[in-house]
């Protein structure tokens, strides 16, 4: 496979110059890195005089190879889906580039250094000063998803990310377009529920966040928990299969 920029114009090609050919070991020695396994890196890294996030997806067997070397993959879907969020008014990092390395993809987007996931906030910060604020906030920000006719996929609490001003989803890799109200947007308000039960967020704590996401699209709090009922039993299965019982229920 050619390097080669498969999004993100001049800026891309910039930065694709600037890259060695090894970006996983790159990335791990010159970045700050957020997660890594066997088949991807993440990292807050400088390119271009910025600091950028920037996702590396290892190639898993020769026919990932060839899908990426047709310019599709999870890098790809996560950068459409960043320019389709933010043409449609939704905060998300903005998309920067999509790049093919030699076995590998690469997504770059803007980085926010100092921002933390919901999840982190919530466990790192015991006694949180302004829990019901945060939490309304996190669910209007889902709601302006949804409103904006998409389905995030994967709508935990390490994918809603705090720069103390507002919430930005991340790892998009999943969204999808959607009518207002679909099951998907319905699976999006079950998944963050089910991390809420995890954590053991208290009712009334959950309900701040129930308050703002029904308040941002003008539907009922009954409306909502019944869209989510189906989804619910299976994730709660799955969760009690992995984890065991853990928190109790909230709606």
């Amino acid at each position: 496979m050619s390097r080669r920029v498969l999004r993100g114009g001049e800026w891309a090609g910039e930065a694709l110059r600037q890259l060695p050919a090894a970006a996983d070991s790159w990335l791990r020695q010159e970045g700050r890195v957020l997660k890594a396994d066997r088949h991807s890196v993440v990292a807050l890294v400088q390119l271009q005089g910025e600091t950028c996030y920037v996702k590396s997806y290892a190639a898993k067997n020769v026919l990932q190879q060839g899908m990426f070397a047709l310019g599709r993959g999870r890098a790809i879907d996560a950068y459409d889906a960043a320019v389709a969020l933010t043409g449609a008014g939704v905060a998300v990092p903005a998309a920067k580039a999509c790049l093919l390395l030699e076995g590998s993809m690469l997504l770059v987007a803007q980085g926010l250094p100092a921002a933390q996931d919901l999840k982190a906030l919530w466990t790192q910060a015991p006694g949180l000063a302004h829990p019901q604020a945060l939490l309304q906030t996190a669910g209007e920000t889902l709601a302006a998803l949804h409103d904006a006719g998409f389905a995030h996929g994967d709508c935990k609490w390490s994918n809603l990310l705090w720069d103390q001003k507002q919430f930005y989803l991340v790892d998009l890799e999943a969204v999808a377009r959607c009518p207002v109200q679909h099951r998907k947007q319905a699976r999006d308000l079950a998944r963050f529920t089910v991390n809420a039960e995890d954590l053991g967020v208290e009712a009334e704590q959950y309900g701040y966040f129930l308050d703002g996401y029904c308040s941002r699209l003008g539907i009922g709090r009954v409306s909502a928990v019944n869209s989510m009922r189906d989804d619910l039993v299976r994730l709660r299965a799955r969760h009690r299969d992995k984890y065991g019982e853990r928190g109790a229920r909230l709606v």
